[in-house]
């Protein structure tokens, strides 16, 4: 396409392309330094921003801390805190932990706890002493209160009981409510900030350290700070567009998690919250936490995308984080692209017109050239060519008139060389003219041509003066003369010899010289020469021309009969050659060298000269036979008389003899033809015949073996053909040879299975016959013929007969559709359409009484059979006499014998029935879903899951899936006081049944340890199993249950971190260390009657460290079947895992263990229910 464009707009277009190309690489560069300068202006003024915030925070907090510091060492504080009579309790416990969740610091429920707590325990009896107070303490505080504005001062003792406060509200003796449950603990250690929490709108936080470090006991010192003061600082986003904003976070290393401290600009709850470390969404959180400073872009806690400068807060261990979403930016960065691509267009349409006219000037001359070349191209060879400036297209224009006249001078040489003239001077304008070359090599073609001609007609003449010669002579050394006297003179030799092939001796030929001739003199020479021998013989054995033109003084090795004194400078050997068989050779010796012609002359003449000799040859013979003929004639006229009275008296017994030799001849020749025809009709007969041996292996068998069975006869001869029989039939193969022995006056006739060469199995029918006393014969004649295509017919029809008595009775409606109409019927359907099958055979579809719906229906089916070949199944409604019937339709495909549809078979059964019971069983499977549901919503509301242990085990898991809807494992939990008891229990079964029976187990646990105060892990299952054994009635001698329950039951307090373990079945592994040690369950379940020496649950104690783990679960765990030898996953293969994966996160393990046991489970059925629990101190 490009091609065929003017160049005008060519060079429009080129000058277009490599402006819009500038264009866009300088808006390209331009752009992206603008945008990169945007986003760098952005970043430095989010560090900015950043780095400002957080000198000032930390210089807030500096000067609290520097404040704190300073009052505790006042003597009115040190001393007058001190001096506060402390209250006498029996418990350490006067602070309260608002929340089951201790990290969820904007949840509202601290707004509750804070507004419920009363700070006194009713259980313990509190006795408050007067106090004796040498300075004024209040007033300090209050003083320090109104000068730093402080929401409260308190001064508690070290269990939390408050001595000292501001507010007017709590009164001494009161308990500090601790918002976060960690404050009191923390303070303890040492200078402490706690979590900022909400109450009433208001935030605020706590800051505090003991009054003495050294002195354990020593009050604590804690000013409560309102953050509105805080949150001004960070809630100024001047410079941050519509979408920044200050974000202030803090790490909780217990739980990993991290809070957001303030609210934010883009949420619309101003409820603080947390989220875990490794999720996306704290990412630069984390950073600004854990990173002196730093900026980038990342994922806010929106999951946007950002740009993000952030800061550490070191006096408070928080972080601060400076963002602006990076859809602003971009908002920015396309106003900018937007300016560009105007100022591009506008430079763009400039181009345009620039470029228009810088193709005008540039095409008008070549215009002019294009008229002066399509003259030339016409053939039209103009005078001259206009020159019209001297820059390239002046310089086009100047080569377009030289070739203009270098044209002309071909155009005159070609005319010469068209009249003849070869010898016109013409030089072409370079070795590169193609033309100029081609008219010059035409004129040396027609030169050689020519050459070529005079040589032929050279070569045409000799063959035929030659031709006169051959023609003149019958002997061999006459022609060999007139031939090398020719020849010689032709191709203008010195020498040459005549050699014919000497066959006299059938065992030895040789080359026999004929003729020679020497300078126009014939030589009386006489040689011979083997084949092979010397160049002669060689030249007569390889059957090809020698020419030798290089001859060295000292070869003196080379054979040839005619040289003499003087060394030639060229010879020429041809050997004489007709029909693949040498005949004689030419050699020829000269001292001008041979040229192709005189080769190519000699050669020809040799194939004549060949044909020549062996015709002379055979009249030769011929004449000599003829010699011989006559001498022999002559003694035979002599001999004649005598044998012709023999003659005549033999004559008349001649003619007996002729007479007998002519009725033999006819009886031959009768007996030939009875041959050809009996080995005709064996070839093509359709039985096998073979003749057996008395020992069974075969004599004669005739050719119709080959088509038949495949072997030929040479390798059924000789042999016995036992094997070949099926190994069903040998019996009766052999007993066939056996009953003709035994009753050699009966004929056998057996069917059987025979393998044929190909390896197949055909039927064969043989009929035996003895012919031992026959003996012409003498042995066992077997006809066989291959009856597999009668046996398949036979069986065939008894299987129509069959299907077709089937049909008949079947209470099915079964019909046969074919070409476009029905060929068969049964009776079934009078009972649906109350007409006999004879009103619907061989009629076409549209002549057929029957519902529409019906037939379209059967129709439809049909048209899917013939596009699939394949069997059709679906279901039909079928209106009928009985009413609308529902029914089941199977279409089966039938073809011919060339795999080619031939019908349909269309059986309709009758689900109506079937339909009515399905449907009320379908009634009944939803109402005992919908109660197995229900039964699922009430063990899911009792039963803990990763949420609720969560709070309390915060790096923890329990993997759950149950088998079915309800499940007969369950986890259970119960925190009684600083310990938690957890389980796994395993109930007999799944499903409901096990369902049942985990709420036994789950109320008895929960009455064990609630009701009855049971701590120790062995008793609580010696109860549990005396309370399921009760339940279930198993201790009563009747009782047929033996339903029961294995468990794993743990004791944990994370304060000490011991775990106290006692199992039924089920084992308890442990990580300690990085050792794993398993500690197993007794060897007797929870119920399931009275076993024989059975002893009390032991209770076994374990001490953890930091880092340690535990897990334990029931039997679907390690009894799932899977892998790729379909066999347990195993208690070996959990060890290994739990040993591989304990330095992970539980919530990384729970991952790990749920993807390892799936690909285990494959496509394998769940065996079990599967509950998994782990558990990391």
């Amino acid at each position: 396409m490009f091609r065929r464009l003017k160049i005008s707009t060519k060079i429009t277009g080129l000058v277009l392309i490599m402006v819009v190309m500038t264009l866009i690489a300088i808006s390209y560069i331009s752009f992206t330094l603008s945008k990169q300068a945007i986003r760098e202006r952005y970043d430095e003024s989010l560090i900015v921003l950043t780095n400002h915030n957080a000198d000032r925070l930390d210089r807030y907090f500096g000067q609290i801390k520097a404040n704190l510091e300073f009052v505790i060492k006042t003597k009115t504080i040190k001393d007058g805190a001190k001096s506060q009579p402390q209250t006498q309790t029996a418990s350490l416990n006067f602070f309260s932990a608002p929340t089951d969740d201790p990290f969820a610091v904007g949840d509202d429920s601290f707004v509750a706890e804070d507004q419920s707590n009363s700070g006194e325990d009713p259980g313990f009896d509190t006795v408050p002493a007067e106090p004796e107070v040498s300075y004024d303490v209040n007033g300090f505080l209050s003083d320090i209160k109104a000068a730093q504005g402080y929401a409260d001062i308190l001064i508690t003792e070290p269990n939390g009981k408050i001595t000292h406060s501001t507010n007017s509200s709590i009164k001494s003796g009161d308990n500090f409510t601790d918002p976060t449950g960690q404050t009191i603990t923390e303070v303890k250690k040492g200078l402490h900030f706690s979590q900022i929490v909400k109450v009433e709108d208001k935030y605020f936080m706590y800051a505090g350290l003991p009054i003495s470090k050294d002195d354990t006991q020593s009050p604590l010192f804690l000013v409560r700070i309102d953050v509105a003061q805080i949150y001004d600082m960070v809630e100024d986003t001047v410079g941050l567009g519509a979408t920044g904003e200050v974000i202030l976070s803090k790490l909780d290393p217990s739980s990993k998690k991290v809070s957001f401290l303030n609210p934010l600009r883009n949420r619309e709850s101003s409820t603080l919250f947390w989220k875990d470390l490794g999720e996306a969404e704290v990412s630069l959180a984390a950073k600004s936490i854990m990173e002196e400073a730093g900026s980038g872009m990342g994922t806010d806690y929106r999951n946007q995308r950002v740009q993000a400068a952030w800061s550490q807060i070191p006096t408070v261990n928080w972080g601060i984080l400076t963002k602006i979403d990076d859809y602003e930016i971009s908002r920015e960065i396309n106003t900018l692209s937007m300016q560009y691509l105007i100022a591009g267009a506008m430079l763009l349409v400039l181009a345009v017109l620039g470029s228009l006219l810088f193709s005008r000037h540039v095409t008008n001359p070549l215009n002019s050239l294009k008229t002066t070349l399509e003259l030339v191209g016409n053939g039209v060879l103009p005078e001259n060519v206009t020159q019209k400036s001297k820059d390239e297209i002046g310089l086009m224009a100047q080569s377009v008139n030289y070739l203009v006249q270098t044209l002309k001078k071909t155009a005159r040489f070609a005319q010469q060389i068209g009249e003849g003239n070869f010898d016109a001077n013409f030089k072409p304008i370079s070795n590169d003219d193609a033309l100029g070359n081609a008219l010059v090599g035409m004129r040396d073609n027609l030169i050689e041509g020519e050459k070529k001609d005079k040589e032929r007609t050279w070569i045409v003449t000799g063959v035929a003066e030659i031709g006169e010669i051959l023609r003149a002579h019958d002997e061999l050394e006459q022609l060999g003369d007139e031939v090398i006297q020719y020849i010689i003179g032709k191709i203008n030799a010195v020498q040459g010899a005549f050699y014919v092939v000497n066959d006299d001796d059938d065992d030895e030929n040789y080359l026999e010289m004929k003729s020679s001739f020497a300078y126009n003199r014939k030589k009386h020479l006489k040689a011979n020469f083997k084949f092979a021998e010397g160049l002669v013989g060689q030249a007569a054995a390889e059957m090809d021309t020698v020419l030798r033109t290089e001859i060295p003084d000292d070869y003196v090795s080379i054979t040839s009969g005619i040289l003499g004194d003087q060394k030639p400078s060229a010879i020429l050997i041809v050997p004489l050659i007709a029909e693949e068989k040498v005949y004689g050779v030419l050699e020829f010796a000269g001292f001008i060298k041979f040229d192709s012609s005189n080769v190519k002359f000699v050669e020809e003449l040799s194939v004549i000269l060949a044909r020549t000799v062996f015709n002379i040859k055979i009249n030769e013979r011929t004449r000599k036979l003829l010699a011989e003929s006559q001498a022999m004639s002559s003694e035979l006229q002599e001999k004649q008389e005598i044998l012709r009275q023999n003659a005549e008296e033999m004559q008349a017994t001649q003619e007996e003899l002729q007479k007998s030799n002519a009725k033999l001849e006819e009886q031959i020749e009768e007996v030939n033809r009875t041959q050809k025809r009996m080995q005709l009709l064996l070839e093509n007969a359709s039985e096998v015949i073979t003749i057996y041996e008395e020992d069974e292996t075969i004599r004669y068998i005739s050719p119709s073996v080959e088509p038949i069975m495949g072997y030929t006869q040479k390798e059924m001869m000789g042999v016995s053909d036992v094997d070949k029989v099926g190994d069903e039939f040998k019996d009766a193969f052999k007993n066939m040879f056996k009953h003709l022995i035994d009753y050699p006056e009966e004929q056998v006739t057996i069917q059987y299975e025979y393998k044929t060469k190909e390896g197949t199995y055909i039927w064969i029918e043989s009929t035996g016959t003895n012919f031992m006393s026959n003996p012409a014969i003498h042995g066992m004649i077997v006809n066989s013929q291959d009856i597999t295509q009668r046996r398949r017919a036979e069986q065939e029809q008894r299987m129509r007969s069959k299907m077709q008595a089937l049909s008949e009775n079947s209470p099915d409606l079964i019909t046969r559709l074919e070409k476009e109409a029905i060929s068969y019927i049964n009776p079934v359907i009078e009972e649906y359409t109350g007409q006999a099958p004879d009103n619907y055979l061989h009629h076409k579809f549209d002549e057929l009484d029957l519902n529409s719906a019906v037939l379209d229906k059967w129709l439809e089916i049909v048209e899917e059979v013939n596009s699939t070949n394949d069997k059709v199944a679906t279901e039909m409604d079928f209106p009928s006499e009985m009413g609308d019937r529902i029914m089941q339709v199977n279409a089966i495909p039938e073809f011919d014998e060339n795999e080619l549809l031939e019908s349909v078979l269309v059986v309709s059964h009758d689900i109506t029935d079937r339909k009515v019971i399905e449907l009320e069983i379908q009634n009944k499977n939803k109402k005992i879903a919908d109660s197995i549901n229900y039964a699922k919503r009430i063990q899911n509301a009792i039963l803990p899951n990763n949420t609720v242990i969560n709070r309390i085990l915060p790096d923890s898991f329990i993997l759950y899936k149950p088998k079915d809807v309800v499940s007969g494992d369950f986890p259970w939990y119960v925190q009684m006081g600083e310990d938690i008891y957890m389980a796994a229990v395993d109930c007999t079964g799944h499903g409901v049944p096990g369902a049942l029976l985990s709420l036994i187990g789950y109320f008895l646990l929960n009455d064990i340890v609630r009701s009855r105060k049971v701590s120790d892990p062995g008793l609580i299952l010696d109860q549990l199993d005396e309370g399921v054994t009760s339940t279930l009635r198993q201790d009563q001698d009747d009782s047929k249950t033996k339903d029961g329950m294995d468990i794993a039951l743990c004791k944990i307090n994370t304060k000490n971190r011991k775990v106290e373990y006692a199992g039924a079945h089920r084992p308890l592994y442990i990580m300690k260390k990085g050792e794993m040690e398993e500690i197993k369950g007794n060897k007797f379940a929870i119920g399931g009657g009275i076993y024989k020496n059975q002893t009390n649950f032991t209770n076994s104690t374990i001490s953890l460290e930091k880092g340690d783990s535990i897990y334990f679960c029931s039997d679907g765990f390690p009894d799932q079947f899977g892998g790729p030898e379909n066999r347990k996953f195993g208690p070996k293969r959990t060890r290994e895992l739990i040993t591989k994966i304990h330095q992970k996160t539980m919530k990384q393990a729970y991952k790990i263990f749920d993807k390892e046991w799936e690909n285990w489970k494959g496509e394998e059925k769940q065996t079990d229910d599967v509950l998994l629990i782990g558990i990391k101190f």
